[in-house]
């Protein structure tokens, strides 16, 4: 449809959209009132902007006036597709989505069976530990014997704990011995450094801890994770937990070796940082993968420990680095 020379493009579209720093984005024209209300709500700051588009691939929202906006010609772009005019993977991603729109359903229904697995994965670990809880705390009240004795089975079980650690320890090489230890750091930084807190600043905390606080805080962590990064390096470490995860000798088949280092590259090229390694978890999968004794492969096990070294060097020697100047400052005052 054209108006004064203008195309005019109605909901359901799929036109290519202009966002400054990006090349041309194959996009959606969306109806205002498909849109969530967050979203909708930064429209009005948007200068001259006439149209709500939805991306392909990344799946976010822009809002464009009719100069930001081109049509997509279906055959053209399969043309350009071809002849590999798309330089980017993302690009690529969302021109296929574009010219299928299946692909995206297809997507958004696996990412929302893969968060339904995750949920119930972690409903049945806080089960677990539950009944864990109730089962030790049943032990001790039944087992209320004389001090001499306590300590005398304590004894005991301490030379058996020792015994069977040697036996764990001989076992395991020290090369995965470091790499715990990098995932725990990496994993364990963000709990120490909460308990560096002075009172000072619990003092100042108790003001966030109101409702309102507490809303507002559980909101951005909900925009966090539905952000395109956190979704992208979440989903991959979920590919890789269903391959390795929990694994024991021989039950991984060579076949699926190729699939894991396909992953580790994703995870390779995925920009990461500190939160997203944190929240998303995927140093403890990677750790599973470094520690399983792939039959005549040491390329994935290299890598995974690679991985952790680069990590190690980016976000752990840095927040030591910072304690010790904590540390050191708060000497000197």
């Amino acid at each position: 449809m054209r108006q004064q020379g203008r195309t005019e493009y109605t909901p359901g579209t799929t036109v290519f959209a202009k966002l400054k720093g990006y090349p041309w984005w194959p996009a959606r024209i969306e109806p205002d009132q498909a849109v969530p209300a967050k979203v909708l709500k930064q429209k009005s700051r948007a200068k001259g902007a006439l149209y709500t588009v939805f991306f392909f691939g990344s799946r976010d929202y822009g809002f464009f006036g009719p100069d930001a906006i081109r049509p997509f010609d279906p055959k053209e772009v399969e043309n350009e597709l071809k002849a590999n005019k798309y330089k980017t993977k993302d690009l690529e991603m969302a021109i296929r989505q574009a010219l299928n729109p299946s692909l995206l359903t297809e997507l958004e229904e696996e990412e929302d069976e893969e968060e339904e697995e995750e949920e119930e994965e972690e409903e049945e670990v806080e089960k677990k530990e539950s009944t864990t809880s109730k089962k030790v705390k049943g032990k001790k009240k039944a087992t209320a014997e004389p001090k001499k004795k306590v300590v005398a089975t304590n004894a005991k079980k301490g030379k058996e704990n020792s015994t069977s650690t040697k036996r764990r320890s001989r076992n395991i090489q020290k090369l995965e011995d470091e790499d715990d230890k990098m995932v725990d750091a990496v994993i364990d930084n963000g709990d120490r450094k909460k308990r560096r807190k002075s009172m000072s600043i619990e003092k100042e905390d108790e003001g966030r801890d109101s409702p309102v606080a507490q809303g507002h805080i559980g909101n951005m962590k909900e925009d966090y994770k539905k952000s395109p990064e956190y979704k992208k390096v979440y989903h991959i470490r979920h590919r890789l937990q269903r391959l390795v995860y929990n694994k024991k000798e021989g039950e991984i088949p060579k076949e699926d070796y190729a699939k894991i280092l396909q992953v580790v590259k994703e995870i390779e090229e995925a920009p990461m940082t500190y939160n997203l390694l944190k929240d998303t978890k995927i140093g403890k999968v990677v750790k599973a993968a470094c520690c399983y004794p792939f039959e005549n492969d040491t390329s994935i096990k290299d890598r995974c420990q690679q991985l952790m070294r680069n990590w190690k060097n980016i976000f752990i020697v840095p927040q030591t680095d910072n304690k010790n100047q904590e540390d050191t400052t708060m000497q000197d005052v």
